[in-house]
């Protein structure tokens, strides 16, 4: 009879200098990253680490507390027995009912162990092949003027050329005179996109679009309340650029009504709401079937969650990607992330290559099973 599966669940927050801090229409400001660590290990040395944030309850309406639970809830319920590689195929079906941040969890964590255990990156395993470097943008959160600047001048110089600016915040027109700032100060050597969090209704957001029609944005992103499928339909249809859903994706259902909205409009696919690298790679392939373009993004989360995303991106090569989530971070426990270029930079070797210090973190749950 082979050996149990140990399973651990860790917990640190992580935080960012004031400059970078998150602040959107959707969250408020927030002032860390609620990183929760599950570690499995099995026969024959089998190791996988997968990386949630728990503190995205505005994303997924599941309380910060309620994460580490449905963790440990979803993984009891597993039968652990089973081969990793069969239990990873198995699990939509088994853990269908499971919050998609747990099953994220679970499904980061096997895939990262599969893929280390056959000896190839993540992104390998995944169907793709491996990028040193993935080109991603770079976002300009809610802040004063001068920070806003400030960011936008280190960005550019830094690399990047795909700038999203964080609107409805605060005055329209206050937006609208920072996004022209942008435009004056770097021309056309940047794409510049904007993202409302769902905070306008369909008669505010008809109102933005006709505003910020004469920037040449790459695209609005989530411009209507999340779920509301008929706005963002009646918009997309009357809409001077490109219109992306982000926080309205939450469900296989949402895909579909994506999938139905034709070519004008966008997604924005994300680990913690699809389930996991597996159930997102899913989603992307159904929207690609339907002509939808796609980007592929993350939280701001730390470097493990970030090279999942990474790696995911690398499989399916996306119009637009966001892989920004551990720039800057002061107290990453997974180091090994960096920028350079306007790209995220990750380590060639097995699994993600990277190795989480998680010796300082609280352990939250330790159990055998199976």
């Amino acid at each position: 009879m082979p050996a149990p599966t140990r399973l651990r669940l860790f917990a640190a927050d992580l935080h960012y200098p004031p400059e970078l801090a998150v602040h959107t229409a959707l969250s408020g400001a927030i002032g860390h990253l609620a990183a929760r660590y599950l570690v499995i290990e099995g026969a024959g040395g089998f190791l996988g680490v997968g990386e949630v944030r728990a503190n995205i309850a505005y994303l997924t309406t599941l309380p910060e507390e309620g994460v580490a639970p449905a963790i440990v809830a979803l993984s009891r319920a597993l039968p652990w027995s089973m081969p990793p590689a069969e239990l990873l195929a198995a699990l939509p079906s088994l853990a269908g009912d499971a919050p998609a941040i747990a099953r994220a969890a679970v499904e980061n964590a096997l895939v990262e162990g599969l893929a280390r255990a056959d000896g190839q990156p993540v992104a390998t395993y995944l169907g793709g092949t491996f990028r040193p470097a993935m080109p991603t943008n770079q976002c300009l959160f809610w802040g004063p003027d001068q920070r806003f600047d400030q960011l936008a001048a280190r960005y550019v110089a830094e690399g990047f050329r795909d700038l999203k600016v964080r609107i409805a915040v605060g005055d329209l027109d206050h937006d609208l005179a920072r996004l022209r700032r942008l435009r004056e100060r770097y021309g056309d050597t940047i794409r510049i996109a904007v993202d409302a969090n769902g905070a306008w209704d369909g008669q505010q957001a008809a109102r933005a679009l006709a505003l910020l029609a004469p920037l040449d944005l790459a695209y609005v992103e989530q411009p209507t309340r999340p779920h509301d499928w008929d706005g963002f339909r009646t918009l997309l249809r009357g809409s001077p650029m490109k219109l992306m859903a982000d926080e309205s994706l939450a469900t296989s259902d949402d895909i579909e009504r994506l999938a139905d909205c034709g070519p004008n409009a966008l997604a924005h696919l994300k680990i913690a709401k699809s389930g996991g690298p597996l159930a997102l790679l899913r989603a992307a392939r159904r929207l690609e079937r339907a002509g939808i373009g796609l980007m592929v993004g993350q939280m701001n989360e730390g470097g493990l969650a970030t090279a999942m995303t990474a790696h995911c991106a690398m499989a399916l090569l996306p119009e637009h990607a966001e892989l920004y989530g551990c720039y800057g971070l002061l107290d990453d426990r997974a180091p090994g992330v960096r920028y350079a270029g306007g790209a995220v930079v990750l380590p060639d070797a097995p699994g993600l290559g990277l190795q989480p210090e998680l010796a300082g973190c609280s352990l939250l749950w330790d159990e055998r099973l199976g």
